[in-house]
């Protein structure tokens, strides 16, 4: 290979385009045919690199673009993330459970163990639901429950006419107890003369007043649980179904 090289330049020498540069820059053949053999070489190296550059740069492009495709792949499986398991969100908003005594016209009367967010018509659907005698419209089944509350719902035969009903005392003859409410202790079931508490009194005392029946009297259980206890006995007249003339009839006989 060596002597095919030096074949080459000696070739070179004797061209009469080199003989001519000799000439006129003043040098020897041989200092020409070893300048254009640099250049040469210098041209080779630099095409070389030029190769080299754009093979790289494509590479380069090829990388970046499965990056990007990576990139996009681990933000469409975070986008995708599963939501908290339903058990988590019930954890986070657990609400206490109350229990509550439902009796009267139901299925199956008895204790039963809910949750502070249902309401009495909840209840009522746990104790197996109304029988047939059920007084319905005396009943308000929105009511939120409470813990301890009891549940009565009256027979249509309780609620039929706006007169007391022949109850044993003590008992709740008509719609929902009041949590926690309890006779005044100086009502006397059994006489007249004693004075009925509006804001404790239960539904069988206020029915010891005149012309004030169940459904009468659960409306003023309600009014108060809606409203806070009475200030005044005046309060009273605010129950719906309790007018100038029932109002006259009961006010010295109740109290607050």
């Amino acid at each position: 290979m060596a002597g095919g090289v030096g074949s080459f330049i000696t070739g070179l020498e004797g061209m009469s385009f080199v003989e001519g540069l000799s000439d006129r820059l003043r040098v020897p053949p041989q200092r020409v045919v070893k300048i254009a053999g640099i250049l040469l070489g210098l041209l080779v190296v630099i095409a070389f690199a030029a190769v080299v550059f754009q093979g790289g740069g494509s590479s380069g492009e090829t990388l970046e673009i499965e990056t990007g495709s990576s990139r996009a792949q681990l933000s469409t499986e975070f986008d995708e993330e599963p939501a908290p398991a339903p058990a988590e969100t019930e954890a986070a908003t657990a609400v206490p459970l109350v229990v509550v005594y439902v009796t009267g016209a139901v299925a199956n009367p008895g204790l039963y163990s809910l949750t502070g967010n249902d309401r009495v018509g909840d209840a009522v659907q746990a104790a197996g639901g109304m029988t047939p005698e059920a007084a319905q419209a005396v009943v308000n089944f929105a009511q939120q429950l409470v813990d301890g509350m009891q549940i009565h719902i009256p027979r249509t035969d309780e609620v039929n006419s706006d007169t007391p009903a022949a109850t044993a005392a003590g008992s709740l003859a008509g719609g929902v107890a009041g949590s926690g409410a309890v006779p005044d202790q100086s009502t006397d079931l059994g006489g007249a003369s004693a004075l009925v508490n509006i804001n404790t009194a239960d539904s069988a005392a206020l029915q010891t007043l005149d012309g004030v029946g169940p459904a009468t009297a659960q409306k003023i259980i309600d009014y108060r649980s809606a409203h806070g206890a009475f200030q005044s006995k005046e309060d009273l007249k605010n129950v719906s179904g309790i007018g100038e003339k029932k109002y006259a009839a009961i006010e010295a006989h109740i109290t607050v």
